[in-house]
């Protein structure tokens, strides 16, 4: 009796293992939409389930983290209606009439804006609304946007590591280790912080020649009326009320014991009903493939954690080495290095059943902090390596100045590294 019980775990891990790799193999290859590709996978694992026996829908179910889902719908509400109001242009046109036209001062003011939003609102969102802005004021000065382009991307990446809610990943492995929102900063952002501080002075050095170019029209940059950009003042400074509040929610959510999902939510609700807009309006900034693909990716993962794949998995990790930080450095570099080929979301829904298995045995936080530097720092090494350098390389072909894989690796790869080594000093403090 107990060696067909073998029999049958070893077949449903194997049967579990083809389909979840084949399912990955279509998100990355690009042939279906990556929310299509998941729910294929998710559709051939539970038939496959349900034909041979060993699991059901409703196991897979418990996997998904609606925390995660609903924390992420509301941000996207808010954000989507923030940006109505103009807010995003407006600081950004501040910014560079601040730099009065000088190319190293546009490149590090907006992308350190950039950089700081993303700390709390989705950077993607952010890229989108900054980019179109970048090459209209580049175009205006006659100087070359690719620089500032790959700095707000990058940077963006970079910085969203910094809180709970910068970055997809991080809202995912907030979820899963408990850890809240103070949690975040204490343990992350200072390695963001110096990584950002070390990007800005590598940048200094790549595009040494790009800064001595002479702009022009600078006298008509400086009569931009940055006002004209804000569509609803009023509106725009309860919205700014209501991020206040999110903010301030979130970081004492340890003493008021308020999920982070309900906040967010709370925040998007009243954003909402603010707007006076129709739902069906406001709910167009709400990226739902992108909801749609974490419900069927948390599924699948869940049926190798089901089957006991992820198990054996944490077991051969932890089986390399018994010290908690060189584990933590092997966490580090390989979610980082796998993060700058194929999208860090799947990766790091993969590495999250395994990082709590090791957790236990080792009884440290130190794994979670490495998954989280590794998913977001590896993202710049390659121009496909995060959703927000996708999007910048899709904006700047769209624009008419197209970012080359030679120009991203000339400087993304340099800071992804960079940043990486950066971290892998800081688990070395953490121990």
């Amino acid at each position: 009796m107990h060696e067909k019980e073998v029999e049958k775990t070893d077949f449903s891990q194997i049967i579990t293992i083809v389909i979840f790799i084949t399912s990955y193999i279509l998100i990355f290859s690009g042939r279906l939409d990556r929310s299509a590709a998941a729910l294929l996978g998710l559709f051939m694992m539970v038939s496959a389930g349900y034909i041979f026996g060993f699991l059901r829908f409703e196991e897979l179910l418990v996997h998904v983290d609606w925390d995660v889902v609903i924390l992420l719908f509301g941000m996207m509400t808010y954000v989507g209606l923030m940006a109505k109001t103009g807010f995003f242009k407006y600081i950004g046109i501040k910014a560079i009439k601040l730099s009065k036209g000088n190319p190293w001062l546009i490149f590090l003011y907006l992308s350190l804006i950039t950089t700081f939003v993303s700390m709390i609102i989705d950077n993607v969102t952010t890229i989108l609304l900054m980019i179109p802005l970048t090459v209209e004021v580049a175009e205006m000065l006659d100087i070359n946007p690719v620089p500032v382009m790959l700095g707000e991307a990058i940077l963006s990446n970079v910085g969203g590591v910094g809180t709970m809610v910068g970055d997809p990943p991080n809202i995912m492995i907030a979820f899963a280790s408990g850890f809240n929102f103070n949690d975040f900063v204490v343990h992350l952002f200072p390695p963001v912080l110096t990584a950002l501080v070390i990007s800005a002075l590598l940048g200094k050095i790549v595009y040494r020649k790009w800064i001595r170019e002479k702009p022009k029209n600078i006298a008509e940059l400086m009569e931009l009326e940055e006002f004209r950009y804000i569509k609803n003042k009023r509106r725009m400074r309860f919205y700014l009320y209501i991020l206040f509040g999110m903010i301030a929610l979130f970081a004492t959510e340890a003493y008021t014991g308020v999920s982070a999902a309900f906040i967010a939510l709370a925040g998007g609700i009243t954003a909402l009903v603010i707007s006076t807009e129709e739902p069906k309006e406001a709910f167009k900034a709400v990226e739902w493939p992108t909801l749609v693909f974490f419900i069927a990716l948390f599924a699948l993962v869940g049926g190798l954690e089901e089957t006991g794949v992820l198990k054996e998995l944490a077991n051969g990790i932890a089986s390399i080495s018994s010290n908690v930080l060189i584990t933590s450095i092997i966490i580090l570099w390989v979610a980082g290095l796998s993060s700058s080929f194929v999208d860090n979301i799947p990766i790091t829904a993969a590495f999250i059943p395994v990082v709590s298995s090791l957790t236990l045995d080792y009884n440290t936080g130190l794994l979670w902090w490495a998954l989280a530097m590794g998913v977001g720092m590896g993202g710049n090494i390659t121009p496909i390596g995060s959703s927000a350098g996708v999007i910048t390389l899709s904006l700047s072909k769209r624009y008419g100045h197209e970012i080359t894989t030679r120009e991203w690796l000339k400087f993304g790869t340099i800071i992804g590294i960079a940043s990486m080594a950066i971290c892998t000093l800081f688990l070395l403090i953490m121990v």
